[in-house]
């Protein structure tokens, strides 16, 4: 990896901080780190890539990278003139690192386009949609026909599935609009029905107890079928406390119980930013239970277990402000 980077001008930066803060703003780097980003000598995005991987895996990125030297507007206006499905998933992936989920869809929305009918990246097209909707760049009306173009696929894919219903789920409670996710439910849990792994059972479990919540509008059932995919005996697995309060906290319901397990979680959780995650969801219980004394405790033992964490920073700041009102 030294003698790869020797054949490009590396410059390390922190985000949070100087030019690093500056840089970030300008190339849109997100939430997930590290971000490597390859120019021209003027600053040209060429190619973008995030997160930690094996030295192999980095070095095949980076020969890629370096393998073809156009810039991404270059990239776009050659696009335009000959189009092409290998440019056009280039370009949604790009955009979709950029954040600019709708123009990466539309960009999938070609690749499917121009490959015919076996290219099926309706599911790509479903999360970019999804992506914009969580980040407030559309409407969730907007999301519905990409999740239908899912579900309703000839040749489903039935993991695909069940994130769709799962990722409506979550968007639906952010939206707090949750009366239209019936049929992407009974989807989800079809499509996991068979699997007989931990994941596939939890996962199961989880939008049964969603259907019931959300559809047949009974709290007591979805808790119920949540318990049941942590297996039985769940609560002498510490593992499982925390997932289950986060679950509660999530839909707003049975907040009591949940305060009692994340306590024991976070009492029981290494120090740094593992106990800071646990002593966040307790603070947010707290607070949604109005116990704001409580939730202003946690929240500053948070910030001083991870104090470079801006989100619990600015979660403090929140409870700062509803402790004083």
């Amino acid at each position: 990896m030294r003698d790869a980077l020797e054949q490009v001008i590396h410059l390390p930066l922190n985000y949070r901080v100087g030019e690093g803060k500056q840089l970030g703003e300008k190339y849109r780097v997100g939430p997930y780190f590290p971000v490597f980003i390859l120019t021209d000598t003027a600053g040209e995005v060429i190619n973008r890539w995030t997160g930690y991987t094996g030295a192999d895996r980095f070095l095949r990125t980076f020969y890629k990278a370096l393998s073809n030297l156009t810039t991404i507007d270059d990239r776009i206006a050659a696009f335009e003139q000959n189009p092409n499905r290998g440019e056009a998933l280039f370009l949604a992936t790009y955009h979709s690192d950029i954040k600019a989920f709708v123009r990466a869809a539309e960009y999938y929305q070609r690749a499917q386009a121009i490959g015919g009918s076996g290219a099926d990246y309706s599911y790509q097209i479903f999360e970019n949609y999804a992506s914009a909707a969580w980040n407030d760049q559309v409407p969730f009306d907007d999301v519905f026909s990409s999740a239908d173009a899912v579900i309703n696929a000839p040749r489903k894919n039935l993991k695909n599935v069940a994130t769709v219903a799962q990722l409506m789920s979550k968007l639906a409670r952010r939206m707090k609009t949750t009366d239209r996710i019936g049929k992407y439910l009974q989807a989800g849990i079809a499509a996991t029905g068979s699997r007989r792994d931990a994941r596939g059972l939890k996962l199961h479990a989880e939008l049964n107890a969603d259907l019931a919540l959300y559809v047949n509008h009974d709290t007591a059932a979805a808790i119920r079928h949540y318990k049941s995919g942590l297996g039985k005996n769940w609560d002498k697995n510490l593992d499982n406390y925390y997932p289950f309060a986060d679950f509660c906290f999530e839909r707003r319901i049975n907040l009591e119980e949940a305060q009692e397990y994340a306590l024991i979680a976070s009492q029981r959780a290494s120090d740094g930013p593992f106990k800071a995650k646990h002593l966040s969801l307790l603070a947010n219980i707290c607070e949604a239970r109005g116990l704001l004394s409580e939730a202003l405790r946690y929240a500053e033992e948070t910030v001083m277990q991870d104090p470079d964490n801006e989100t619990y920073s600015e979660q403090l700041e929140r409870i700062q402000t509803a402790v004083a009102q």
